[in-house]
């Protein structure tokens, strides 16, 4: 059974700062909640985890500060407290940033994989979290393809 927020205990804040609307609470769940349970965490006793949507200049600041890279990005995942935790983490996204190839939806569950522990170096797409992320996409009932 995949996770939805009917039968999911946490929940998923989001703060669009951008003001796109592109993004709910509950889809949020949805998809925090899959990309969790594929990497076999309990989703009853996962903590709270918060999406931002920002703007290209305030992700890049961010992106700066926390990671010693000028330019803008995509996405950041920020953890706090671990998966277990009482809040997770916040993931930041720039709908700006966004490609064709990986919309916002996407972006949460590579934000949320990396929350898991995850990680996928320089080659994104030859790593086992690209694997792990198209097979989350792939179960989520009208995800973006």
């Amino acid at each position: 059974m995949n996770p939805t927020p009917e039968n999911t205990p946490f929940s998923v804040a989001v703060l669009d700062e951008t003001g796109g609307g592109e993004l709910t609470a509950e889809r949020a769940t949805e998809l925090c909640a899959a990309a969790f349970s594929s990497r076999g965490f309990e989703i009853h006793r996962v903590g709270e985890v918060s999406v931002a949507l920002v703007s290209q200049e305030q992700i890049h600041e961010l992106n700066l500060k926390f990671r010693e890279m000028d330019r803008p990005t995509d996405v950041l995942s920020f953890e706090v407290d671990g998966v277990y935790g009482e809040m997770v983490g916040e993931i930041v996204i720039s709908p700006e940033c966004a490609s064709p190839e990986m919309g916002i939806e996407e972006l949460v569950v590579h934000g949320t994989l990396h929350l898991s522990g995850m990680d996928h170096g320089e080659d994104f797409e030859g790593s086992e979290m690209a694997r792990v992320q198209a097979a989350v996409m792939g179960s989520i009932p009208g995800a973006e393809e």
